[in-house]
């Protein structure tokens, strides 16, 4: 039983995720490129320091190319094996169509389990940000919550099954445009890919739907195709949430 409850439990956040969503109204497809690391930020000093890093390009048929860049730095401190608390800053630049691009800062803490609820293949991330939006004054904070499963397929040491869900809430209204309440929905199926067992990279190819609300203009839903390079720690001290969360970790707004 413990071996379906990683996938089960992502797929009751999907099932919920779909619930909260109202029809879709409009459709786009695009491209997401991501590099993702983190490591020891001072490892003869304290191990239980850590360092993070993720790099995007996002590209979509309706802005007919460029939609959104994501620089995003943190650090990190361990309490356990396999607890991390982390806090950083984000920079985002956002395309809109026939309009000036949009700027945006992002203050952002997280907690990062591995094996929760002792199964070994899942991992949970919990973020919260406060956004500041070039277009206006109010801040916007919103939680995000990541369910991740990865499973070697057969006895590969190469290949895996990845599965990851993560919903969205608004938690206030602002003057930019963000309303309290459900905001999106991320659901990534896909295959992850090391060059060796013992490689510390991994690339994560598979399909990313991003089901996003929009009251106002009607909903949002993309069709993705998401690649994604993350580097980790050795395999021995790897915490799978660090990495194995990798798929659904910007915003488009």
């Amino acid at each position: 039983m413990r071996r379906w409850g990683g996938p089960l439990g992502i797929l009751a956040i999907v099932l919920l995720g779909q619930s909260m969503a109202k029809a879709q109204a409009v459709s786009d497809t695009g491209t997401w490129l991501a590099a993702f690391g983190n490591g020891n930020l001072a490892p003869k000093l304290d191990d239980r320091l850590k360092w993070w890093f993720d790099g995007q390009l996002r590209f979509f048929e309706e802005t007919e190319g460029f939609g959104q860049s994501v620089v995003r730095p943190g650090v990190g401190y361990a309490l356990k094996e396999n607890v991390i608390i982390w806090a950083g800053y984000g920079w985002f630049v956002n395309a809109r169509p026939g309009s000036p691009d949009i700027s945006e800062d992002r203050v952002w803490e997280q907690v990062t389990w591995s094996k929760p609820f002792d199964i070994k293949p899942l991992g949970l991330r919990s973020r919260l940000e406060q956004r500041f939006l070039q277009n206006g004054d109010d801040v916007g904070g919103r939680f995000r919550q990541l369910a991740s499963w990865r499973q070697p397929i057969a006895r590969s040491k190469r290949f895996s099954f990845v599965l990851s869900d993560e919903i969205f809430v608004h938690l206030n209204d602002t003057d930019w445009g963000s309303d309290a309440g459900f905001d999106q929905n991320r659901c990534f199926v896909g295959i992850g890919l090391k060059h060796r067992p013992e490689s510390r990279w991994t690339m994560d190819i598979g399909y990313l739907n991003q089901h996003i609300n929009r009251p106002r203009r009607g909903n949002l839903t993309n069709h993705l195709l998401s690649v994604n390079f993350a580097y980790g720690p050795k395999v021995s001290q790897r915490v799978p949430s660090q990495v194995d969360d990798l798929l659904s970790v910007g915003e488009e707004n």
